[in-house]
């Protein structure tokens, strides 16, 4: 060992903890003699687990037992923070060694000395890092408005799922086929959509996104192909968005919003590659791939009658399924830091630490709205926050905590409604119905018949058996 090593041995003076890993990152043996070292991991509770599975602020790059293995030597770290998977974030020095055995890396072993100060300890549980995400995208990076804006770098995970959906996009660069996003609101489905356009062979031609679900059907058919003048009143000869994303990727959100009638309307370009324009009698051949979304899956879609079958097999031939971010929690860390650096910049602040118990509220919370409602989440607190201020803190997002408990825990209209047989609950609201129209009425039975919109005869025999 090198002098230079052991000078760091020196410095060290103690050790708080020992881990062991093998070359596949798998935790094999873990041990504290310092009980503020992640106060809350127990040892045999991680072994057998992936190194960045438990502590979730490392990665390849960063780890220095990765460092060992990866690089075949020793690596000495004096300040290192690191996030385990409860979210406690400790401050540590570390010296990782490469395990060899016949002549082949087959693991590290790391010596760690917690050099966290308590008061920091209980102040905050992570520092942001703004050097990570400078170069991202931010609000006011943009192109133009028929082309794709994000890449699969754009995508902010250390998610195993996310990154598998990514890996897949890559291995599919070169295919032609529809493609099919399913993820709940707010899991950056058209952040997906512009990825896959980008990763493919299409990525030089137009990105054509429309939302299906904001426009009426009448109004939703010229805009997918096009008008002709004199088809409608005050028609004017346009193309249609198949016409416009020809030779690139159209990108229909919330496809199980798009009425019935115009699926199947959409069948002939999807099976033909022909478009023609309301009110014309010529057809135009367009080179399209269909991107489709829905906060729906597509099965379930089909089987509430939202989406035709015929028009599934020919838009759901790649399928990638968004996992929601209550089920990726290892997101919420690279996520904010992400959200704050962005709202530093457009709300002049400089927020670097986030505490503790707001982090514990974020990782414990289910986020009925993903990443969208963590990205209010930040930017409300961070505009709460005033321009001296470094830490997050929990009364920057209390108010919004409460407004969303007071939603959830609200009485709905079907909480306050007394079970009964639905024969007998039924009468009552049919008889409560009559006795209002005939008082209306003044007892006109012809009258009251109109409002309630039943055949008189009807309406007097069922007056002589309620007896109103």
């Amino acid at each position: 060992m090198s002098s230079k090593s052991n000078n760091f041995f020196k410095e060290i003076e103690y050790i708080d903890g020992v881990t062991i890993i093998d070359n596949k990152g798998i935790i094999q043996y873990s041990i504290k003699f310092n009980p503020n070292f992640y106060p809350e991991m127990i040892e045999k509770d991680i072994i057998g687990k992936k190194l960045d599975e438990v502590f979730t602020n490392i990665n390849q790059k960063t780890s220095t037992l990765y460092s060992a293995i990866n690089h075949k030597k020793i690596i000495q770290k004096k300040t290192q923070k690191i996030t385990d998977i409860t979210g406690c974030t400790i401050e540590t020095m570390n010296v990782s060694i490469p395990i060899k055995a016949n002549g082949e890396i087959i693991g590290a072993i790391e010596l760690s000395k917690d050099i966290t100060s308590q008061g920091e300890r209980e102040k905050y549980i992570f520092e942001i890092d703004k050097a990570i995400f400078q170069h991202k995208f931010l609000p006011e990076y943009r192109l133009g408005s028929d082309r794709a804006r994000y890449t699969l770098e754009d995508i902010i995970s250390n998610d195993p799922k996310i990154e598998d959906i990514k890996n897949q996009i890559t291995h599919l660069s070169d295919n032609k086929a529809p493609v099919f996003i399913y993820g709940e609101t707010g899991t950056g489905k058209e952040l997906f959509a512009h990825a896959v356009h980008n990763a493919s062979e299409r990525k030089d031609g137009p990105f054509v996104a429309q939302n299906c679900a904001a426009i009426p059907e009448n109004l939703l058919e010229s805009i997918l192909f096009g008008s002709t003048k004199g088809s409608y009143t005050g028609a004017i000869d346009s193309p249609g968005l198949f016409e416009l994303a020809d030779g690139g990727s159209l990108f229909l959100d919330e496809i199980n919003s798009m009425p019935i009638g115009l699926q199947a309307k959409m069948l002939r370009v999807l099976e033909e590659g022909y478009v023609r324009r309301l009110g014309d009698k010529k057809e135009k051949k367009v080179d399209v791939r269909i991107i489709s979304a829905s906060n729906e899956e597509p099965l379930k879609c089909i089987q509430s009658h939202k989406l035709r079958q015929d028009i599934y097999y020919r838009l759901c031939v790649l399928y990638f399924a968004i996992p929601p971010l209550r089920h990726r929690l290892n997101d919420i860390k690279p996520l904010m830091d992400f959200f704050i650096t962005r709202y530093n910049r457009q709300l002049d602040r400089n927020i670097t630490k986030v505490s503790k118990n707001v982090y514990d509220f974020f990782t414990s919370y289910h986020w009925p709205g993903n990443i969208r409602e963590l990205d209010h989440f930040l930017q409300y607190g961070i505009s709460k926050t005033h321009k001296d201020e470094e830490i997050l803190e929990y009364h920057h997002i209390e108010q919004r905590i409460t407004d969303i408990k007071a939603i959830e825990y609200e009485p709905s209209d079907y909480d306050q409604i007394e079970l009964q047989p639905l024969k007998e609950a039924v009468e009552n609201v049919e008889r409560q119905l009559i006795q209002r129209a005939i008082q209306e009425t003044g007892g006109n039975v012809s009258k009251a018949s109109r409002i309630l919109k039943m055949p008189r005869q009807t309406l007097q025999r069922k007056i002589d058996l309620y007896n109103p």
